[in-house]
């Protein structure tokens, strides 16, 4: 049996157990890429677009997955979940020739599936340049030119959805490219606290140390976040002191420049100062439209110029949520079956024929939502932690600040007296999933018509 037909089989009999919106959101950005069957055993590998979504399918899925793909295969499923394209680690696991090393020539090759686990979409092929963002790029040019000594640390500063990850990420690429045996690691400075307080509770905090000192490039996303953890930044500080004597490559990015990160020890900025600062600013309208342009290429969806034109005009934050935009227009002109024309694009954006904007209050935000999921208004504001649930509270903070501009603050009060880092968090992790799952993409783009649809006032 194909993989494609066992799992459009399971997809099938999943979306008559599951609500459309749960279905939408986590089954439906799963996509199959092995079914391997050994005897009386079925191995099914799925990839997710993200580490939250293969949560949430192992965490809450499996079961349904599992039975209903032992109805359908009449054998013992079991079921692995990969986050992204496992393409490149089968191409890996078959090399076997020596390459020419280069800078990191003195490390022993390491194990193949663990070169890298930088993501697949986000490289330097697929970043648009522009005036926002071109000195940015032009040192990670530097960096990949000569890795390690030129631009080391190299600290990328900007706000939310401004393409710092992407930019690090594609470094990672091309240093891979030019150097299959380099050992790349990228982290989030919360992971990194995170294998630091596990290690240290299984009395394992050498083998934390071997694995964070010995890759050839350490990427850190929001390093900020080490930021008031005394012990963390003391290995933190040692890490980088280890991979930067040996001059291993060191990225960084932060919402803020190192200086400007509060309660961070003096070393630690020193260091962060010590190589190259770089600042990426919001899009200008021209780097929107290329943004806009090349996104309908890759998706190969026929877009005229005056809808990307408005698209352009009136998404002016960020490129990740220009790209989430986009993507739930795109799933309204789906669920509509309509081209994507002005008119579609003006009812996205909340204007009617009369040109007034709709009115929306945080209270009908959160009753949409909560209805739009299943749940109750009461659950969204309360303080269950189960994660279907905390994904529709995060949609709701998240359209509550994109769509009303209200303060962090303000939507924390809202929902219960939770702290305004709950919600930046809550806000960034959903600007985040729209650019990688079409299913939270197609739940935004839904909920936002039913609010343009509701009365005024």
């Amino acid at each position: 049996m194909e993989v494609s037909e066992l799992w459009g089989g399971i997809e099938a009999e999943l979306e008559t157990k599951l609500s459309s919106a749960h279905f939408n959101t986590w089954i439906k950005p799963l996509i199959p890429t092995e079914f391997v069957i050994e005897g009386s055993i079925g191995k099914l590998t799925l990839s997710a677009p993200s580490s939250y979504v293969r949560a949430m399918a192992l965490d809450h899925y499996q079961n349904l997955i599992v039975e209903a793909g032992e109805r359908i295969s009449k054998k013992t499923l079991s079921l692995s979940v990969t986050i992204g394209s496992i393409q490149a680690e089968k191409n890996n696991k078959k090399e076997s020739e020596e390459i020419e090393s280069g800078l990191f020539e003195s490390r022993s090759t390491p194990n193949l599936e663990t070169r890298h686990n930088l993501n697949p979409r986000l490289t330097l092929e697929s970043y648009v340049v522009g005036s926002s963002n071109n000195f940015a790029h032009a040192a990670a040019l530097g960096v990949i030119k000569n890795p390690g000594r030129k631009y080391n640390p190299l600290f990328i500063y900007g706000g939310v959805g401004l393409g710092k990850t992407h930019l690090m990420h594609g470094i990672g690429h091309a240093l891979f490219a030019n150097n299959p045996r380099a050992r790349i690691l990228y982290i989030s400075a919360e992971t990194f606290g995170n294998d630091l307080i596990a290690s240290l509770q299984s009395k394992r905090i050498s083998s934390f140390k071997k694995r964070y000192r010995s890759c050839d490039v350490l990427l850190v996303d929001d390093i900020q976040f080490i930021a008031g953890k005394e012990y963390t930044q003391e290995e933190f500080f040692h890490t980088f002191n280890e991979l930067y004597m040996s001059e291993r490559q060191i990225i960084l990015t932060s919402d803020r420049p190192p200086q400007e990160i509060p309660k961070i020890e003096e070393r630690l900025s020193s260091r962060f100062l010590g190589g190259l600062t770089v600042d990426i600013q919001p899009p200008d309208y021209e780097m929107r439209a290329a943004i806009l342009t090349q996104k309908a290429a890759e998706m190969k969806i026929e877009v005229g110029a005056e809808s990307l034109s408005m698209i352009a005009e009136r998404s002016t934050t960020n490129a990740r949520e220009l790209e989430g935009v986009f993507r739930s227009i795109v799933a309204l002109a789906d669920s509509k079956k309509s081209p994507i024309t002005t008119e579609l694009v003006s009812e996205f954006f909340g204007v009617v024929k009369e040109g007034k904007k709709m009115r929306m209050r945080p209270s009908s935000i959160i009753s949409t939502v909560a209805k739009y999921y299943g749940f109750r208004t009461q659950e969204l504001v309360g303080s269950s932690r189960k994660a279907p649930l905390v994904m529709a509270r995060h949609v709701a903070m998240y359209l509550i600040k994109t769509e009303l501009e209200v303060p962090h603050e303000q939507i924390g009060e809202i929902f219960g007296g939770r702290d305004h880092t709950t919600i930046m968090h809550a806000v960034e992790k959903i600007t985040g999933e729209i650019s990688v799952n079409q299913g939270v993409g197609k739940a935004i783009a839904e909920i936002k018509h039913e609010l343009s649809t509701k009365p005024e006032g």
